[in-house]
């Protein structure tokens, strides 16, 4: 079942074309990461998806309704976070989900299990200006979840967020995918949306660029590992035999090695397996960032058409 399609989704700002014909959907149950550099038409797309911008032309429905002809169904499937927490500094977490629940028909019952949910505990009695984020987002994902919708939108959720927060995010969206509601959330962190993304979006001058899984040969971990001079042949063959593609040796860098490891297998046991036979005096795992992400991605812009025909 489709919660979200969009499709033909253009949007105008006088002269300015922002989004240029925007086609994708989000399947029931399904976390989607929506991705984009700076000026792609991510924050457009939420902002019109929520109905907070007018589309210049297209059609965005949510559960079925269609938001231009039926704006409060569609809305009524909707929960969202987008940007910064939006709080209230001088009202109480408490007062924060009690406005809420007046504002989308929940009643007292339901306001006390998002209380519960929550995990704020007494904090739920202090303002939120003496709120961390991670309690900030806390709270705005118990509001977001009170009337239960069927879709939730989240805007950069893990922004400000210490790791441990991050942390525990990650697990409350599963939770929140497991008890039936999608998920759609942007971010600028690449190793966040590969660790919950069931599927990404990803935008580019207003354009779609890419609808699928997450490329496996481009997501591979990327380490750097220095041997022995004169070890250094002997190192790739040994990666290459375990299956694990080997970059080469970098020209003026004696000793070190350079590799992705897009198989199964642990990177403690490759290194295991390695250090019997050959001395690894240090290791770096090298993050990919998004703008070299994007590169590959609009690099291999013809190949996108397969990944949209296996859907």
């Amino acid at each position: 079942m489709e919660i979200l399609e969009v499709k033909g989704l253009r949007k105008d700002f006088g002269k300015n074309q922002v989004l240029k014909g925007i086609d994708f959907s989000v399947h029931e149950k399904e976390i989607v990461g929506f991705l984009g550099p700076n000026g792609s038409g991510k924050s457009t797309t939420i902002k019109c998806i929520c109905g907070l911008y007018h589309m210049t032309g297209g059609e965005i429905s949510i559960c079925g309704h269609d938001i231009s002809k039926e704006r409060t169904e569609a809305l009524k499937m909707l929960g969202t976070s987008i940007e910064s927490p939006a709080l209230y500094p001088q009202l109480t977490g408490e007062e924060h989900l009690k406005m809420m629940g007046r504002w989308r028909k929940v009643g007292t019952e339901r306001i006390k299990e998002m209380e519960e949910y929550s995990g704020l505990g007494h904090y739920l009695k202090k303002k939120t200006r003496t709120y961390s984020m991670g309690m900030k987002m806390r709270l705005m994902l118990a509001m977001t979840l009170l009337a239960k919708p069927k879709l939730i939108i989240l805007d950069e959720p893990t922004n400000g967020l210490d790791p441990q927060a991050v942390f525990e995010l990650r697990k409350e969206m599963e939770e929140i995918r497991d008890m039936g509601s999608s998920i759609l959330f942007s971010s600028h962190q690449l190793s966040e949306v590969e660790k919950l993304s069931d599927r990404v979006v990803i935008l580019n001058h207003g354009e779609l660029i890419y609808d699928g899984s997450l490329p496996r040969h481009l997501m591979g971990s990327e380490y750097r590992i220095r041997v022995q001079e004169g070890a250094e042949v002997i190192a790739m063959a040994m990666l290459k035999r375990m299956g694990i593609t080997t970059s080469g040796l970098v020209e003026g860098q004696d000793g070190w090695v350079y590799f992705k490891n897009y198989t199964d297998r642990p990177i403690g046991e490759v290194f295991a397996a390695m250090g019997g036979l050959i001395e690894i005096s240090d290791i770096i795992k090298c993050e990919m960032d998004l703008e070299s992400f994007y590169k590959k991605i609009y690099e291999r812009q013809p190949e996108r058409g397969e990944d949209r025909d296996k859907k």
